[in-house]
């Protein structure tokens, strides 16, 4: 029981574990839109900065957009028309064959809407963002009753992650590089995520909700929810099947907690709600498994995904303070009275970090993703039952009076230690938030494109067919699936097959290391049927392909040249073979 004189007096009781009033998610709401304003600064910043002669192409972060190509391309055949997907970012052939429910749905609203793809990106990213904190606060309402608190906890999980500001203190002062895995690993940040991975906050929502659901199931009693959940991770399952190979254990390990801490079975009502929410994604998993075997070019994809999760101690550091807070507060797991959501929590943080070492599963670090809710959870009951309790218990046994300036909302102790735990797990995001903002003000590609580079993509997509290949460097090869729709020669680094032979083959071929014997074999091996010759072409080498007699010059303008390769180029698609390790001699 609480110590009388805990908490001042108030005028409604708090809602019972896991309901959540009306007027609760005005908070929610208000952070959602505050999340989105600053999350689109950025992108201001960048369309504020375009010229006439320079475009801003959507996208910040150096290091995401090649990634971020890959899924407005996704978007852009869908809203030609195609329910699967073919992979352009590879040379060799490769049939329709990858679902993927969200590009799917995305690229048919743009194509109904008549809404570009960019601007289709950047609302469904606000959508997810809105989507993220009212799952989110919906998952923490099912651990922690004071709604006080569970604002607390949702700006923890919104904000939270990493201590990049450590490192760089003690790089500064000491010279000791800890080398952070905030910068890269964005998984364990969610504010960062927001700002370059929108499908990432779109997949963590699905998941939060899909396990918010299920303990509704659970304190309901009633089958309707579970069903809800099953189908929310069943579209995770579709959408971003990452996080669903998580959900599943995390639920698993659940029940296994709640069995071991109540010393019974779980009831078989709670079974078949378990049942029902499993079921369904399970099955969509199923699925993508057949697909990627049936479609070797999208099964090798996913095998090049290898990742090693950072070493514990620089994974502890990438989660943040909110880790730290949960470890050194942590009373266990088989607690009796605890929460079903806190439970929940539990076993999440436990299965992720298992699963994010286990050696086998190669793309480990994306169930990494949404940690900072269970996290931020676990940290605000830990911090409720020790530092805050103190500081409450310390005002009791002074005797102030239960009244408040009216310009705070709570002890002035307990305001100042909520203050010291934010700016900790904020500083972090601070930091990413600034680092983008200075590089959407570098006006320079990748983030824009020249507006002639960008005319001869429109012509291309005006004037070339969708199954042609495009011989062009990587910067312009990860834009040409998006912006014009074929496939190209070398593109985005993990959906090229044997991408090292690749790029040595496309800058022996603008060299003069080559003769056109071995240019016209690699055109006709792969069957390419266009080259693309601009600046960044002429930076692989002094080649002009403007008088080679097996190209016909079909573009140019604005320094950019498009050739059309002479001969049987489209004839040799058909029976292009597999090359691998090597590409030309």
């Amino acid at each position: 029981m609480r110590g009388a004189g805990l908490y001042r007096q108030e005028t409604k009781v708090p809602p019972p574990i896991g309901e959540i009033r009306l007027k609760e998610w005005v908070f929610p709401l208000l952070l959602s839109a505050l999340l989105i304003a600053i999350v689109g600064i950025p992108y201001w910043d960048a369309y504020s900065r375009q010229s006439a002669t320079e475009k801003f192409m959507g996208l910040v972060g150096t290091d995401a957009i090649d990634d971020n190509n890959v899924y407005l391309g996704l978007m852009r055949q869908a809203s030609e028309g195609r329910a699967l997907f073919t992979n352009n970012f590879t040379p060799e052939p490769n049939p329709p064959a990858l679902f993927n429910f969200l590009y799917l749905s995305l690229g048919r609203l743009s194509g109904w809407m008549g809404w570009s793809l960019d601007f289709t990106h950047r609302l469904f990213g606000a959508v997810s963002i809105v989507l993220l904190v009212l799952t989110a606060y919906s998952f923490i309402a099912t651990a922690i009753r004071r709604p006080f608190y569970r604002r607390f906890a949702l700006v923890l999980a919104c904000f939270g992650g990493g201590m990049l500001w450590v490192s760089r203190i003690l790089l500064r002062f000491t010279g000791h590089d800890l080398r952070p895995v905030s910068n890269w690993l964005v998984e364990l940040n969610l504010f960062h995520a927001m700002i370059v991975y929108p499908h990432f906050i779109f997949a963590a929502a699905l998941m939060t909700g899909s396990l918010a659901l299920l303990l509704k199931s659970e304190r309901v009693r009633r089958f309707g929810p579970a069903v809800a959940a099953g189908c929310c991770a069943a579209a995770l399952a579709s959408s971003h099947a990452f996080e669903a190979v998580a959900f599943v254990p995390i639920a698993g390990m659940y029940l296994l907690l709640d069995w071991l801490a109540m010393g019974r079975m779980p009831g078989w009502n709670r079974l078949k709600s378990v049942a029902i929410v499993l079921g369904l994604p399970l099955g969509m998993l199923f699925f993508n498994h057949l697909i990627l075997a049936r479609e070797p070019r999208w099964g090798d994809v996913v095998s090049r995904l290898n990742f090693a999760t950072p070493e514990p101690f620089r994974l502890g550091m990438g989660l943040g303070a909110s880790f730290i807070v949960a470890m050194l507060t942590f009373d266990g797991f088989l607690r009796i009275r605890r929460p079903s959501g806190e439970r929940m929590a539990k076993a999440w943080v436990l299965t992720v970090l298992i699963l994010a070492y286990v050696p086998y599963i190669n793309w480990r670090w994306h169930l990494l993703n949404g940690i900072q809710i269970p996290l931020a959870v676990l940290a605000t009951q830990g911090l409720r039952r020790t530092v805050f309790r103190r500081i409450l218990l310390r005002r009791r046994d002074r005797k102030r009076t239960p009244c408040l300036p009216r310009s705070l909302w709570a002890p002035p102790g307990l305001v100042a230690a909520m203050g010291v735990m934010l700016v900790a797990c904020c500083l972090s995001t601070a930091n990413h938030f600034l680092s983008y903002r200075h590089e959407a003000k570098l006006v320079g590609a990748p983030t824009y494109l020249p507006t002639t580079e960008l005319a001869a993509m429109d012509w291309m997509n005006r004037q070339v067919s969708r199954d042609a290949l495009v011989l062009a460097s990587y910067p312009i090869g990860n834009y040409v699936p998006r912006l014009s729709g074929q496939r190209v020669f070398i593109g985005e680094d993990m959906l090229t097959n044997e991408i090292e032979a690749r790029q040595r083959d496309i800058r022996l071929f603008y060299s003069e290391d080559w003769d056109d014997s071995k240019r016209v074999g690699l055109l006709h091996l792969f069957g390419i049927d266009y080259v693309y010759y601009g600046p960044d072409e002429r930076k692989l080498g002094s080649y002009d392909p403007d008088g080679a007699a097996f190209l016909t010059r079909v573009y140019d303008d604005g320094g950019i040249k498009i050739f059309e390769v002479k001969g049987a180029a489209a004839d040799a698609r058909t029976s292009t073979p597999t090359v691998a390790g090597g590409g030309m001699p």
